[in-house]
């Protein structure tokens, strides 16, 4: 992979956005500049310093580490130890375009650095982000504008939804807090104790102590909660089958589905209709 003394030039297409990657070399340097374009800079390894020029704000960021640059910021980067970046560039008209982009957008500045424990698997959702969208752009297939926008747009939302917060946390914490996360948005997926314990890198055990301090409840507990009320929200929409719900809330046996639905609301899914 070839590295880089200065920053890598960008030019943007039409369609308002490019992703980038940038390694850095030993004598890597770069003068203060404002770019035209939105970015968001995510240390894949190595160590930098960002400051801004505006706020005097100052980040020591480590792998992991995610930064929301605005068009116009005077900023700076230099290196602790050689960095490798992925870079997701965005014209100011490309995020003012959609109402949606623009709120997220707006929400994002605000914070400017998140953090994730590299390795785990919101790194991974990240790094496979931009991987995906890397090969789009290069590929240049059928459809390949409208896949890099909708892998942007997965981007601002997971960016959007992480905690603020830096590298200093505990890092065992952190990491279940990123299963918590996860578990929130894919509650429906094949979820066990022993797969959650191995995305955080802990123990059965360890992960359970974590987990209840985080959310004060057990594993199972949690994720039978998260499924059973979706489920009665979708229920309520009286626009799907009992069948089709139990299917969308991650149940493949309907009698441990209509078990779980009637401990949990006292009736089962379809006298909760009904009523």
């Amino acid at each position: 992979m070839t590295t880089v003394s200065r920053p890598v030039a960008i030019a943007l297409p039409e369609h308002g956005l490019r992703f980038a990657e940038s390694v850095h070399a030993a004598d890597f340097h770069m003068s203060v500049r404002a770019d035209p374009f939105h970015k968001i800079l995510y240390v894949l390894s190595g160590r930098l310093v960002y400051r801004d020029r505006h706020t005097r704000r100052e980040i020591v960021a480590g792998p992991g580490t995610l930064l929301a640059v605005e068009a116009g910021t005077a900023h700076h980067l230099s290196d602790e130890a050689p960095a490798m970046l992925l870079l997701l560039c965005l014209t100011p008209k490309f995020v003012t375009g959609d109402p949606s982009r623009r709120g997220l957008w707006r929400s994002l500045r605000e914070t400017a650095q998140w953090h994730v424990a590299s390795g785990t698997a919101a790194s991974q959702r990240f790094e496979n982000l931009w991987r995906r969208a890397l090969l789009e752009q290069s590929t240049a297939g059928p459809g390949a504008i409208v896949a890099v926008h909708a892998l942007a747009g997965q981007i601002l939302v997971a960016l959007s939804r992480l905690p603020a917060e830096t590298p200093r946390h505990d890092p065992a914490a952190r990491r279940v807090r990123a299963v918590v996360q996860e578990l929130g948005e894919t509650f429906y997926d094949e979820w066990t104790l022993d797969r959650a314990a191995a995305r955080a890198g802990l123990s059965r055990r360890r992960f359970s102590e974590l987990f209840r301090a985080q959310t004060g409840a057990t594993f199972l507990a949690a994720l039978t909660e998260l499924r059973l009320k979706h489920a009665a929200k979708l229920l309520r929409a009286r626009a799907h089958s009992v069948t089709g719900v139990a299917f969308s809330c991650g149940y493949r046996d309907l009698s441990h589905f209509y078990r779980a639905f009637r401990q949990r609301y006292g009736q089962p899914p379809g006298a909760f209709v009904r009523g």
